[in-house]
């Protein structure tokens, strides 16, 4: 029994693993839709593996190196698919290179200018691994978390075609916007920028107000604009904690 409870937590971050897995195929496979869909369900797996292992109090070196391991995968190699396939779409070219080593030759296709997609797997690795050895992130986010990074980059293709926001699509769908954003990413994971968790450590008000206002903002912004709500509400989530860090 207790096998078992120790492993609850542990089956999450495996279904969170799947997911980013999945994903990077779908992403690959230009199913953007879907990779959005996959990295969304991973990143809900990602709360709950958390959350059990709390709850549970079966909190472990090992799950807290295989969350990460999981979420390398979900919150940052598939946004970094999704990156550079969008790099694609609008016009980087892909080269060929063939070379011959020991005897053998060897042919492939890549894009130079669209590896820039996977600096937000750089940042996200560099994100992961800062939080594994860092102890003032219990209650409290120093830069944005992978998983929201994440959701956001994945929606991107979702926000270029949705018809509510075709004006901006000559904006974003641009080789400098596209490189930005990968940059900006990276940063924004890596700096200590104090931002608001879920982890509740007071049922007080007004040790929530901010969550309270996110979360209330979420249901509108949902109904209006479906599965592109969720880039603006990582921004409003951005602007909110910037609000937040002015007051205090």
């Amino acid at each position: 029994m207790q096998l078992i409870k120790r492993n609850i937590p542990n089956f999450f971050t495996a279904l969170n693993f799947l997911c980013g897995c999945f994903a990077v195929y779908l992403a690959y496979k230009n199913l953007f839709e879907a990779a959005f869909l996959m990295v969304f369900i991973g990143a809900f797996f990602d709360l709950f593996d958390g959350f059990f292992a709390r709850l549970l109090r079966v909190e472990s070196q090992f799950g807290l190196q295989f969350d990460s391991m999981a979420d390398l995968i979900t919150s940052g190699l598939a946004p970094g698919m999704v990156m550079y396939k969008l790099f694609l779409d609008i016009g980087i070219r892909e080269m060929d290179v063939s070379f011959v080593l020991l005897r053998n030759e060897f042919t492939f296709s890549f894009a130079p200018f669209a590896l820039l997609g996977f600096i937000v797997s750089l940042g996200a690795a560099i994100r992961l691994a800062k939080f594994n050895i860092d102890t003032e992130q219990r209650y409290e986010f120093k830069g944005l978390p992978a998983p929201a990074n994440a959701l956001f980059i994945v929606s991107l293709p979702l926000l270029i075609e949705h018809p509510l926001f075709s004006s901006i699509k000559s904006i974003l769908a641009t080789f400098p916007a596209l490189a930005s954003i990968c940059l900006i990413s990276a940063i924004l994971m890596n700096i200590r920028l104090p931002l608001f968790s879920f982890k509740i450590k007071s049922l007080k008000i007004q040790d929530n107000g901010y969550q309270l206002i996110l979360l209330l903002i979420c249901f509108p912004t949902f109904y209006f604009f479906q599965w592109v709500a969720v880039p603006l509400i990582i921004i409003i989530y951005l602007i909110l904690n910037v609000i937040r860090n002015s007051f205090s």
